[in-house]
């Protein structure tokens, strides 16, 4: 059902016009960089719109934006000053002293420095046209990207070791795992507020978009692009666009999807491998080997550890969230019998996406009793409790707990309405009973 949908939104964005996001983004470009066309572009017909060596600028947009080309925007146009592989080296250096975390990870007793082995990846002008665009977008892009790829690069080495061609497109995925952000609408991305549902419809589409501009490339290929299609994927089966679980996810796209949500940590929080820890024992069967080999061979600084204990909010401010959470969870509880008859009621798709549901939502229920939040005596006894006790690694582990699973929680909403938006009016309308039910509010209407 999912891969229905990804494939044929996907359709729409790169399909019979040349993409606009792309092309709009290409134009952007164009006004900071050098951007030339590498060869003569053809529409289907083999009427030639521009020469070999024209500059693209805003003047050219329009004699491109209503035409099917002969071959993809991007195989035709060059960035003279775009990213190299030679300017990943210097990225991959910065990011290590700037991240002790990454530093420690990348350190390897026998292989090349990451950041040398990055500097020699090899791009073609393609890959290279992409990049640039995509790192021109936004500040700090081109970090996250090398940092992915550096990762990646550090748990291939540690859990395949003799596998060298594999660590180059394990790499090489890293490096280019969201350029199908390039053709969807900016303004999903950038969002401040929480996403629609439909504007997640986009934003779930970019790894299938990715993998279908790079599977045909020379240096990506299947392969790499395939590792590129999965890099939200979960092995539990809760990620995105595909919802494959354990028995469809490679080593490879566990590495990169590992990577990419360590990465996420890193340059978020004060003491990621704190935060990755706590998701490992909440939520046991989202990453696997590639997490396991992170948690056993590295640990947050003392220095992170510090502005950790810095940032600690104060208990009694995080009680509503607390409250909320144990009122899902008891909801949850009473339906229990209504949900597992829709479960076998329904055809064989709509039976996996409620059955993901419930699974991710007892994870959560047996997680929350083993953490010892799930009191008896009343949250605000249970708060006030913890709150007399004068040990600050106590309230902040407290505070991460209620804070992980609020996330949780709007995670689970959010995929839900995500695919109410996916299925048939029939079962998007029990799909959307069930968020009614866990929400103890009407869902909304968009």
């Amino acid at each position: 059902m999912i891969d229905d949908f990804a494939i044929s939104f996907e359709e729409k964005i790169t399909g019979e016009l040349t993409n606009l996001h792309l092309l709009n983004r290409m134009v952007e470009t164009g006004g900071i960089r050098e951007v030339k066309v590498a060869e003569d572009i053809f529409d289907g017909q083999g009427v030639k719109l521009l020469a070999k060596g024209t500059r693209l600028d805003a003047r050219m947009r329009e004699r491109l934006v209503a035409h099917k080309l002969a071959q993809p925007l991007e195989q035709s146009v060059q960035i003279l000053d775009g990213v190299l592989s030679e300017s990943l080296g210097p990225v991959a250096e910065e990011l290590q002293g700037r991240y002790p975390l990454l530093a420690t990870l990348c350190k390897h007793e026998f292989a090349s420095p990451v950041a040398q082995s990055l500097a020699n990846l090899r791009l073609n002008i393609p890959v290279q046209t992409l990049l640039t665009i995509y790192t021109d977008q936004q500040g700090g892009s081109l970090e996250h990207c090398v940092g992915v790829a550096m990762l990646s690069l550090a748990l291939s080495r540690r859990l395949i070791p003799s596998g060298m061609e594999r660590h180059r497109r394990i790499t090489l995925a890293g490096l280019l795992h969201d350029v199908g952000e390039l053709y969807i609408d900016p303004e999903c991305l950038k969002a401040t507020e929480p996403l629609s549902p439909e504007n997640w419809r986009h934003i779930v589409s970019h790894p299938i978009i990715g993998y279908r501009v790079l599977r045909n490339d020379t240096v990506a290929g299947t392969a790499v692009a395939e590792i590129v299609l999965n890099h939200h994927e979960r092995l539990d089966g809760f990620g995105y666009p595909r919802g494959i679980g354990e028995g469809g996810l490679a080593l490879d796209s566990q590495i990169l999807a590992t990577s990419e949500w360590l990465m996420a940590l890193i340059e978020t929080s004060v003491a990621p491998l704190s935060r990755a820890s706590l998701v490992s024992r909440l939520m046991p069967g989202e990453f696997g080997a590639p997490l396991a080999e992170v948690l056993k061979h590295a640990s947050d600084t003392d220095e992170s550890l510090a502005k950790w204990m810095e940032a600690q909010t104060p208990l009694t401010a995080l009680l509503p969230r607390l409250e909320n959470i144990s009122r899902i969870l008891q909801r949850f509880d009473e339906n229990r019998a209504w949900i597992e008859a829709q479960i076998s009621r329904s055809e064989r798709p709509m039976q996996k996406l409620l059955q993901q549901a419930v699974d991710r939502m007892y994870r959560i229920k047996a997680s929350f009793s083993s953490s010892g939040l799930d009191s008896e005596a009343g949250f605000k006894r249970l708060i006030d409790g913890l709150s007399t006790q004068e040990d600050p690694f106590l309230h902040q582990e407290v505070a991460n707990l209620i804070r992980e699973f609020a996330w949780r929680m709007n995670e689970l909403e959010r995929a839900c309405q995500l695919r109410a938006n996916l299925v048939s009016e029939a079962d998007a309308m029990t799909m959307r009973a069930l968020i009614d039910k866990l929400r103890g509010a009407p869902y909304p209407i968009k």
